[in-house]
């Protein structure tokens, strides 16, 4: 934006009750957000990060900080809380960083006046605490529109819980947001700020045409679906001179084309109507010379399903792709939703810039064995989780039969050694006998 958002001055001007009235005054803090994973999982809300260093100022309002969206510690937006370091702290003074009053070992320097992204990381043997009271979190799309500071309740998935509306300073441009409509930022990701204000010096007017006035939506790129209605209200007396109410139009500034690009319009009653799909600078132009067309909008088309394996083992994954493209003029967002035997299984949102396509990965488990189909978006295929095969009983081994001991008949052996000994002892008393 043109104009620069502050955080708020309770941030940023605090009251140093705890340090001597003769002390110089203290520097600009620094600010951190960023991402914290307690385990490798994003840290649920309630949870408490924490930065100390010399001269850091402990127990302060925004130090710690309390996390209200899972995986996130404040923001990036200039209406979203930050983790606020202050105090009489030296330039380039080493923070470390505590989740849940545990070291994460991430250390950055502090420097007066600066907001940084730290993402952070905690690994713990004990378990994470959970949101107070159980419930799930609620999330909020905090918007300053018109320098009108509120916030709304959103979704997970980025709709609207509640109308939002707003009218300029000048009583020019009233805008609207009616209660469900899907706000998403440049990534898909669920809308955190909306900020809307007047431009003060927007980009110059196309050749023979004069901007009667503009105001700048933040944060680029943002979508909404369906789009923002803006109503613009002028007084045909203050046109400049030589332009005619019928050579208004409202136009946003297309900053890759470098060109203001005409949206489509309806007028009456010195009001002009138009919808706003992105958010841009937009102004109210008088053009003498046509600007360009509004390009054609966002349309989306699905192909190339892929189911594999064909055939798994119950609880083993199966992949399931396809191909989204945008056939449009302009950028979209567009939801895909996978469904398995009829019954939706769950739903991928994303934003795709015109002509380009994306693919979409879906991972699905079953434990019963059988036939299941899929669909997404009208194209089906299917699947088989096989039966499991019934255990094996090994067959028994047969016991060896012990080979018998051999018999020794005794008498025998008697008998024959007494034979031996008595033929012996007649041979030998011949033989005496003889020599004789």
């Amino acid at each position: 934006m043109k104009r620069v958002v502050f955080l708020l001055a309770g941030l940023l001007l605090v009251s140093f009750s705890a340090t001597p009235a003769s002390a110089d005054v203290p520097p600009l803090p620094h600010a951190f957000y960023g991402a914290v994973e307690i385990n490798d999982s994003p840290a649920p809300v309630g949870i408490q990060v924490e930065a100390r260093g010399d001269g850091v100022l402990e127990g302060t309002e925004w130090n710690p900080i309390e996390i209200t969206e899972p995986g996130y510690y404040g923001g990036p937006g200039g209406l979203d809380p930050k983790l606020v370091v202050q105090g009489y702290i030296e330039e380039g003074t080493t923070l470390t960083f505590y989740v849940n009053g545990e070291s994460t070992g991430k250390t950055a320097d502090w420097h007066s006046g600066e907001i940084t992204e730290v993402p952070l990381s905690l690994t713990t043997a004990a378990p994470p605490v959970v949101t107070p009271g159980g419930g799930a979190p609620t999330y909020y799309l905090n918007t300053d529109l018109f320098r009108a500071v509120e916030k709304y309740r959103i979704t997970s998935e980025g709709e609207i819980r509640q109308t939002i509306g707003g009218t300029s300073e000048d009583d020019m441009l009233t805008i609207s947001i009616p209660k469900g409509t899907i706000a998403l930022d440049k990534d898909g990701k669920r809308l955190r700020t909306l900020e809307v204000g007047i431009d003060e010096s927007p980009p110059p007017a196309p050749e023979d045409a004069h901007i009667i006035g503009a105001y700048d939506f933040a944060p680029a790129r943002a979508s909404f679906d369906p789009p923002i209605s803006l109503t613009w209200s002028y007084d045909p007396e203050a046109l400049p001179e030589g332009v005619a109410e019928e050579d208004l139009v409202i136009a946003y500034y297309d900053e890759d084309a470098g060109q203001w690009v005409e949206l489509e319009w309806d007028t009456e009653n010195n009001t002009i109507t138009a919808s706003l799909e992105h958010l841009a600078t937009i102004a109210l132009i008088g053009a003498v010379t046509p600007l360009p067309p509004l390009a054609a909008p966002a349309a989306f088309s699905v192909s190339n399903l892929s189911v594999k394996p064909a055939q798994v083992q119950p609880k083993e994954t199966v992949t399931i792709t396809v191909s989204v493209a945008n056939t449009g003029g302009t950028e979209g967002s567009y939801s895909v939703v996978l469904k398995m035997d009829g019954v939706k299984e769950v739903e991928k949102r994303l934003t795709i810039a015109a002509g380009r396509s994306e693919m979409v990965t879906f991972s699905v488990t079953r434990e019963g064995a059988g036939s299941y189909s899929v669909e997404v978006d009208g194209l089906s295929g299917s699947f088989t989780v096989a039966a499991l095969a019934p255990p094996v009983t090994p067959a028994p081994v047969p016991t060896p039969t012990p080979t018998p001991e051999p018999v020794i008949n005794w008498p025998l052996v008697g008998g024959i050694i007494a034979a031996v000994v008595i033929v012996a002892l007649g041979i030998f008393l011949w033989l005496r006998k003889r020599a004789a």
